[in-house]
């Protein structure tokens, strides 16, 4: 009996130890191929280089005058809007297929 139970509790750990190293692979891969949206921290700036029904947000330099919105929260694994208060401009973005999606909203103040 105490054998089943090492065998369980060994299982358990390994299955852990699995899926918290996938969750970890998923967060260094959204860091480094993730799009601007995706790798957006407080405070830096963006712009909407495509259209209002089809966003293609890009990082720029805060100084630019390409600089259109300011980047004041950012949600990770949502893609619920409301989190942003009525002041800002919230821009959500989805990636990935149906099992290892990855979503951020971002509440945006408006520069210009």
């Amino acid at each position: 009996m105490g054998k089943k139970i090492t065998r369980v509790v060994l299982a358990f750990v390994i299955i852990g130890v699995v899926i918290g190293g996938l969750v970890g692979f998923n967060s260094v891969w959204n860091s480094i191929f993730g799009s601007d949206a995706q790798k957006a921290a407080v405070g830096d700036c963006i712009q909407n280089k495509g259209t209002a029904s089809d966003p293609k947000m890009e990082s720029v330099d805060c100084g630019s005058s390409t600089a259109t919105y300011q980047v004041s929260e950012v949600h990770d694994d949502t893609s619920d809007t409301s989190v942003c208060d009525k002041k800002y401009s919230a821009y959500t973005e989805s990636t990935g297929g149906r099992r290892h999606r990855s979503s951020v909203v971002l509440c945006l103040t408006h520069l210009k």
